[in-house]
């Protein structure tokens, strides 16, 4: 198709073209996901002076990926993310005529180093369990210190803790019931990732039993949502939204915040990030989904086999493998060694030392 042949349309009426037509397709997260990445193109457009899409071709292709790169520093694999989201979003616009045929196949997707392929961040033992020792003195049982308890115990998503009604808690069984509920809008809907094939029913220990019903009794605001739900976790204003319980994180996992100190040297009374606007800032803080792989690593040193770890954090065994098991060789040989001698143990004691027999 040659250029004059192309229908006018700017960047940003193609983007909201494009969404609509994915409405039904894309998920709440990905749907996110998609308008960020592409809207750093239409940014990008505007600051170039592109005002409609037959003007993209190749070389800017390459120029908004240097622009993103410097603008964003991104990491590659970030990076790479976001040019495959745009790779998509111009094979829309190679069908409704809005750019040249095969310029998606143009688009610069940078090579992945395997370092960098899979995000390895993730707090350490001593970290979670500072946060925890202190709001479990300080803030006992508030929402935010529950909510941190559930993920670091469970390893659920931060959408599936949002998600969680009141009924959806079975105190005497010490049960949760994980639902997929996407019902409504993007803002009040509460789907799991996985959809229908991530509900499913997680247990509970005694003492997250305990501080879930003492938040309920004494901390739980009585509100319902649009729906007439009663969600588990409440504000004031109904249920809380991603970005709230992200950046209560944000706040929790400072080290002034939990301990008072600054591993940076700076004077908590100076600095920015000791701000709670300027949470997000702080270098050491962590969001819910390190404190969700430290919880996956946690279990697994407890030796929770990976079948079952699988079903309960709604991961495959490889994906597990590959993003979730960050435990050093000689971390994993010392849980090998431990689980060895606590079978031997157990031989001991039922078969007069010796292992079962196996024919």
């Amino acid at each position: 198709m040659s250029h004059t042949d192309l229908e006018s349309i700017s960047p940003r009426e193609t983007l909201e073209w494009y969404l609509d037509h994915r409405r039904d397709e894309l998920r709440m997260a990905t749907r996110r996901k998609h308008e960020s990445a592409l809207g750093s193109f239409v940014t990008w457009a505007d600051e170039v002076g592109i005002e409609d899409m037959n003007e993209v071709a190749g070389r800017q292709l390459m120029e908004f990926k240097t622009w993103l790169k410097t603008e964003s520093d991104l990491a590659t694999v970030s990076l790479n993310g976001n040019l495959a989201i745009l790779q998509r979003f111009l094979r829309f616009c190679e069908r409704i005529e809005a750019v040249e045929e095969g310029l998606a196949d143009r688009t610069p997707l940078p090579n992945v180093p395997p370092e960098e392929e899979v995000n390895y961040q993730v707090p350490t033992d001593e970290e979670v369990e500072a946060v925890r020792s202190h709001f479990l003195r300080f803030e006992y049982a508030s929402r935010r210190h529950v909510e941190f308890e559930l993920i670091a115990e469970v390893g659920i998503r931060l959408g599936a803790v949002r998600g969680i009604d009141l009924e959806d808690f079975d105190e005497e069984e010490r049960i949760i019931h994980l639902r997929h509920r996407p019902e409504g809008t993007e803002e009040y809907g509460t789907p799991l990732k996985n959809g229908r094939d991530g509900e499913r029913i997680i247990n509970v220990s005694d003492q997250l039993r305990e501080f879930l019903v003492d938040y309920v009794e004494h901390n739980r605001v009585e509100v319902v949502d649009q729906y007439e739900r009663e969600p588990l976790f409440t504000t004031s204003g109904g249920r809380p939204s991603t970005a709230t319980i992200r950046r209560d994180f944000y706040k929790m996992t400072r080290p002034c915040e939990y301990s008072g100190d600054c591993p940076h040297d700076r004077e908590i009374s100076d600095c920015e990030a000791a701000k709670n606007a300027n949470a997000a800032d702080c270098p050491s803080r962590f969001s819910t989904h390190p404190v969700r792989k430290w919880s996956i690593m946690n279990q697994l040193d407890a030796g929770v086999p990976k079948e079952l770890l699988s079903d309960r954090v709604d991961v495959s065994v490889p994906v597990l493998d590959k993003h979730y098991d960050h435990r050093t060789e000689e971390r994993k040989s010392r849980h090998r060694r431990e689980a060895l001698a606590a079978t031997m143990d157990q031989y001991a004691v039922t078969d007069g030392g010796q292992p079962p027999d196996t024919d």
